[in-house]
């Protein structure tokens, strides 16, 4: 008997150090399923967008390279400072006599024929101090201009390179609310199906239904046991997509908190006038960066005006400051030929000019038909919002006058499994008709860049 009751302890002990041993690693699974979960809606994602999204941020880049540009063009108004250090050794006859002057050492004995026409090796360390101070040069000025126009336009761009990634996270969050939706219809059917098949299988039982009746029970449920696997599949690829566009770590699941519904939209907020979106005011801006590259092209045949100054010390030793000197001048250069380049270039610069012209009228008609059509489509997918909504009303009422012959023996099976697969597909037609109106709002607010729900 104590025998049994030390074993009875032993093994209580036992039991209790697993349960405390195992407690934190289960503990640390739950906390990381957890974790691995990310409830978010639709604003919450869009606000995540502009911070992370990869194609923002390297349009963001992209400004900063052209801002870059656009520094770079204060050389055509601003002086350029240089200090430099050079030492040198030679026997040159006239470097050496030269030198002797710069650092102002020049006595009696170095006129001496023999000593001038066979100097033994001298060195010379000259300090310069240099500044250039540019004047007049139109050309550069308007350069610096174009690249100002140049910088508004890739500021316009990321504008609508951020209204292109909110489109594509709208449509992929109505993607995966979609998905999402499908599965609860897919859920409900399976259930549904799986009752039938149980009450097929008392049926055939019972030998009130034929084997074939049976079987056509059990097929459905495989069906739909296949479709759903095909669609939580078709959810996660849904799902890794979003995760791309929000940068989100990969083991991270995205839980959408919104539903699956429809925005509401007033009747007066379509807006009535022209389009002038992000993408054309672009367009716009390079059109006048290509004009006014032309004008700086056309300017490269007027003279320039530069002025130009420098300081020296000079002395036989490095850093010395034995002899200084000074000069200071202008220069006014004008290149009569330079063997048709810059006529090239003007003749460039025109083509480059046509080309940005007839991009942007491209761009402005192409933009009034995209609207069109997503006027369209919306129109249209209103249409079949309501038409779905209807079908799946209809659908609803003949499986429930169905399903009560069918329970009292006046049905077939064949016919009830009919109606409810019926039912799911208008179910699943009212689903991607909600995400088409959604979407096709979705591209009319892009083409607009307007908010058009409350």
């Amino acid at each position: 008997m104590m025998n049994l009751l030390r074993m009875t302890r032993h093994s209580m002990f036992t039991l209790l150090m697993v349960v405390l041993l195992s407690a934190p690693q289960a503990y640390g699974q739950m906390t990381s399923a957890a974790d691995s979960l990310k409830e978010m809606s639709l604003q919450e994602a869009l606000l995540l967008t502009e911070k992370e999204n990869f194609q923002i941020r390297i349009a963001q880049t992209e400004i900063d390279e052209v801002r870059s540009q656009y520094r770079q063009t204060n050389a055509s108004f601003l002086p350029q400072l240089s200090i430099e250090e050079t030492g040198i050794s030679t026997n040159n006859p006239l470097n050496v006599f030269g030198s002797k002057l710069k650092q102002e050492v020049v006595t009696q004995a170095d006129f001496n024929p023999a000593v001038l026409n066979a100097p033994d090796p001298y060195e010379n360390f000259t300090t310069s101090f240099q500044v250039r101070q540019p004047v007049l040069n139109a050309d550069m000025l308007f350069k610096r201009s174009a690249v100002k126009s140049q910088l508004n336009a890739a500021k316009e761009q990321l504008e609508g390179t951020i209204q292109y990634a909110r489109y594509q996270v709208k449509d992929t969050y109505y993607q995966l609310l979609l998905m999402q939706s499908q599965l609860d219809v897919m859920d409900k059917s399976l259930q549904t199906a799986r009752e039938n098949r149980r009450q097929a299988k008392n049926f055939y039982d019972q030998q009130m239904i034929s084997k074939a009746d049976y079987l056509a029970a059990k097929v459905r449920v495989l069906e739909l046991e296949s479709q759903h696997s095909r669609l939580e599949n078709q959810r996660q690829t849904v799902e890794d997509n979003l995760g791309f566009l929000l940068n989100m770590d990969q083991d991270i699941r995205i839980v959408p908190t919104d539903s699956m519904q429809v925005r509401p939209l007033p009747t007066d907020s379509l807006p009535t006038k022209g389009v002038n979106n992000s993408k054309i005011l672009a367009m716009q801006h390079r059109v006048d960066a290509a004009r006014k590259m032309l004008r700086s092209a056309k300017f490269s045949f007027v003279p320039s005006l530069n002025l130009f100054g420098s300081y020296e010390l000079n002395d036989d030793v490095l850093f010395g400051s034995q002899g200084e000197s000074y000069m200071i001048g202008a220069t006014l250069r004008w290149n009569l030929f330079s063997g048709f380049s810059k006529v090239g270039k003007v003749m460039e610069s025109r083509a480059s000019l046509k080309k940005a012209e007839l991009a942007y009228e491209s761009t402005v008609y192409q933009n009034k038909i995209e609207v069109r059509q997503a006027k369209r489509a919306l129109d249209q997918a209103q249409q079949q919002l309501e038409y779905a909504s209807s079908s799946v009303e209809q659908a609803r009422e003949d499986l429930r006058i169905r399903s009560n012959r069918y329970e009292q023996g006046m049905e077939k099976t064949t016919d009830l499994l009919a109606t409810e697969t019926k039912l799911a597909q208008a179910r699943m037609q009212r689903l991607n008709a909600i995400y088409q109106y959604n979407n096709s709002l979705a591209t009319l607010e892009l083409l607009l860049e307007h908010n058009l729900t409350y």
